[in-house]
């Protein structure tokens, strides 16, 4: 058997590392994870991180580390980047049925454009023409 050596762990800033205390409290809580509580709770920084992912986790841990910090990174992402390609949504409750609901949906998107879009198109003219 070889003695692989792994990665450093790489966490970019201190919203990371609580994320990664707080994986690491849950894994164990859940009984997912064998590793030693006391230690995990004084993960405080980078370092700390560090020396418990290096000395605590086993390879097969810190694969399971890895690939839930990558998906929080890209849920993030994904987030980020919906932000800037389209103007600030806000959802909103409105009375409608769900055939009304599914109906407006899939209009908008065989032309290719938001519910928004689609509601503003139709019935912008007779809003303006409104008495305000």
């Amino acid at each position: 058997m070889t003695n692989r050596i792994h990665r450093p762990l790489e966490l970019r800033d201190s919203r990371e590392v609580y994320w990664m205390r707080q994986w690491v409290l849950g894994q164990i809580k859940g009984g997912r994870l064998e590793a030693d509580f006391k230690a995990a709770q004084f993960i405080q920084n980078a370092e700390d991180a560090q020396k418990f992912y290096s000395r605590q986790l086993h390879p097969e841990q810190r694969r399971r580390l890895n690939k839930a910090l990558s998906a929080r990174r890209a849920r993030i992402k994904s987030k980020a980047s919906h932000g800037k390609e389209s103007p600030a949504v806000r959802k909103v409750a409105s009375e409608m049925t769900l055939e009304a609901r599914n109906t407006l949906h899939a209009v908008a998107t065989s032309r290719g454009i938001t519910t928004s879009e689609l509601i503003l198109s139709t019935f912008g003219d007779e809003y303006d023409r409104l008495p305000k």
